[in-house]
């Protein structure tokens, strides 16, 4: 959900929820706000045509997902790749242009760093993929990286604060999660407190994504949502500003 909408600003409607366009092939219409009225704006149709009020929780102002892969040579084609290519071909099946959804492996905290600071501005989504532990995210060239090296690459770009969805094994252990949600970069961070099969772990990112993107609901409604329909999904949690919002408590 977008704030501080104001009447000029380049936005993006779901096109299921406004009538005029939901015979349209893409998931997503990228048009301009021409009214604000409280928490309900009008946009630009086709055709130059205004729309019928639509509630700001729809209207998103910032999109797009960058997929990072946490590469470790052993599992990469049984596992990370396939998981990957699931996140991967649904995103574009959200998103009718490819500038919105990236796609990158690293294999070291060197080649995170790089890719962190050339597209992490682009997208508002930040799906993390790879293998995880309570203390950090295991990389083929530096095995384990903490929650506390991870932060200081994130938090050299100045950036507007992400959506992150970790798919990495127990990174919704408060010594990896909480301290990722507590930074300035991280609007909310969802990890797996257990372990997660990846088939789950993709059918979760997707749905999470319907919810937030096409359905406009908030973070942590899209949150129990998710855990709520995906099979054998019960140790996801969502924290927020250090605060555990959402999942399992123990």
């Amino acid at each position: 959900m977008s704030k501080n909408l104001k009447v000029g600003d380049q936005v993006y409607v779901p096109c299921l929820k406004v009538k005029a366009l939901e015979n349209r092939p893409t998931a997503l219409y990228r048009t301009k706000i021409i009214e604000v009225e409280e928490r309900s704006v009008r946009v630009n149709l086709p055709g130059q045509q205004a729309s019928d009020l639509i509630g700001s929780s729809l209207v998103h102002k910032d999109t797009g997902v960058l997929i990072l892969t946490i590469g470790d040579l052993m599992t990469e084609d049984s596992l990370l790749q396939p998981l990957t290519k699931s996140v991967l071909q649904y995103c574009r099946l959200l998103f009718d242009d490819d500038t919105f959804v990236l796609s990158l492996k690293c294999r070291s905290l060197a080649e995170l760093e790089q890719v962190w600071s050339k597209y992490s501005q682009a997208y508002k989504y930040v799906v993390i993929i790879g293998h995880g532990s309570p203390q950090g995210i295991k990389f083929c060239v530096d095995d384990w990286v903490d929650s506390d090296k991870l932060s200081k690459v994130f938090e050299k770009v100045e950036l507007n604060p992400k959506h992150f969805i970790s798919l990495c094994c127990q990174t919704g252990y408060k010594s990896f999660g909480e301290r990722i949600s507590e930074s300035k970069y991280c609007e909310d961070f969802i990890g797996p407190f257990h372990s997660v099969h990846g088939a789950i772990a993709s059918q979760f990112t997707q749905t999470y994504l319907a919810n937030h993107i096409l359905q406009g609901h908030t973070n942590k409604v899209s949150f129990n949502k998710a855990t709520a329909t995906v099979p054998g999904i019960n140790s996801f949690r969502l924290w927020v500003d250090g605060k555990l919002k959402g999942g399992r408590k123990k």
